[in-house]
C-alpha cells in the first residue's frame, strides 16, 4: 500500500494581527500548536510560569518557567504543556523586527533559541504593556501601529542581550565558520543593498568561496539568500511606514530598473510590492 504523504502545514500571521505582529497570554488552546508545523513570521514564548515541552526541528526542550524561546520563520515546530503556563506568544512579521535582533539570529544553534532567565521582571512588564496596548480597541486606529511599534522595539531590545549571550557560546562551540559569519551578518546590517558577496569577502580579508562556505555551513543558507533577505526587509519596511512610490523604493534600494525589483519581490514572496502594501493599508 502507498504511503500517504501528509506535508507539515505552514501558517502565516494575518494582516489584520495589526501591522505585522500579533500578542497573546499563555495558555493557548490551538490544537494545531501540538502537532508539527510552520510559520511564516517569528514566533516568541515567554513563559513566566508552569512548565511546557517544546520541540524545534527536532530538538526537544523541557521549559521551566522563567524561560524564552525564539522560533525562527520556517522552522518545524511544535509545544505541549506538561504544567499550567503562564506568559506571553508573541508573533511578528520579519520585517518589522530590529535589525540587531535580526542580524545575530543566524548564527544561533537551535539549542541557543531556549533560554532560561534570571532577573526577567522587566521584560515580563513589557510584554504586559505591549498586550494591554494591543488589545486596547479604543486607540486611534492611525497611531496605533506606531505605538506598537514602539513597544515591540523595547520587548526585541530587552530580549537581544539574552540571546547575545547564547550566541557567544555558539561561536565558542562552533569555532571560525561562526566567527566569520556574525562579522559578516553585522557588515550586511551596515550595508544592507548595493554590495557584491565579493564586497563583504575583502573587507573580511577573505576569498568568497571561503565566506559562502562558512555563512551556508552556519545558517543552511549562502550569502546571496541573505543579501536577498536584507533587501527584502528593507522593502518592507519602506512600503510598510511609507507612502513613496514602488519606483522610488527601487532606486532607494540600489535597482535602475524599478521593474526588475518589482519582479524579484514577487518572485521571493509571492505578491508585487503594491499588494503587499495594500494588505496592510485596507
Amino acid at each position: 500500500m502507498k504511503k500517504t504523504s501528509h506535508p507539515i502545514p505552514l501558517f502565516s500571521l494575518e494582516p489584520h494581527a495589526i501591522g505585522g505582529m500579533f500578542i497573546e497570554e499563555l495558555p493557548i488552546d490551538v490544537p494545531e500548536a501540538t502537532q508539527p508545523h510552520r510559520d511564516d513570521h517569528y514566533l516568541v514564548l515567554l513563559l513566566t510560569a508552569g512548565s511546557a515541552i517544546l520541540e524545534i526541528e527536532k530538538e526537544v526542550f523541557r521549559c521551566e518557567a522563567p524561560a524564552l524561546a525564539v522560533i525562527k520563520p520556517l522552522q518545524v515546530h511544535c509545544a505541549t504543556r506538561t504544567g499550567i503556563p503562564a506568559g506571553w506568544a508573541f508573533s511578528c512579521a520579519p520585517f518589522m523586527v530590529p535589525e540587531a535582533f535580526a542580524a545575530i539570529l543566524p548564527g544561533l544553534d537551535i539549542r541557543q533559541q531556549y533560554v532560561q532567565l534570571t532577573n526577567a521582571e522587566d521584560l515580563f512588564q513589557i510584554a504586559a504593556v505591549l498586550t494591554t496596548a494591543f488589545n486596547t480597541s479604543r486607540t486611534a486606529g492611525r497611531h496605533k501601529p506606531a505605538i506598537l511599534k514602539g513597544l515591540s522595539e523595547a520587548f526585541f531590545h530587552r530580549i537581544l542581550p539574552e540571546l547575545e549571550m547564547a550566541q557567544d557560546k555558539t561561536i565558542q562551540q562552533k569555532g571560525q565558520p561562526a566567527i566569520i559569519t556574525r562579522q559578516f551578518m553585522q557588515l550586511l546590517q551596515q550595508q544592507p543593498t548595493g554590495q557584491t558577496p565579493a564586497y563583504f569577502a575583502r573587507q573580511m580579508h577573505i576569498t568568497t568561496a571561503h565566506l559562502n562556505d562558512c555563512v551556508r555551513e552556519t545558517t543552511g543558507f549562502p550569502v546571496t539568500y541573505w543579501r536577498q533577505y536584507a533587501m527584502l526587509h528593507i522593502a518592507k519596511r519602506l512600503l510598510y511606514y511609507t507612502d513613496k512610490p514602488v519606483k522610488s523604493i527601487a532606486w532607494e534600494l540600489g535597482f535602475e530598473d524599478h521593474t526588475y525589483f518589482s519582479r524579484l519581490f514577487r518572485k521571493l514572496t509571492g505578491e508585487t510590492p503594491g499588494a503587499f502594501r495594500s494588505k496592510f493599508h485596507e
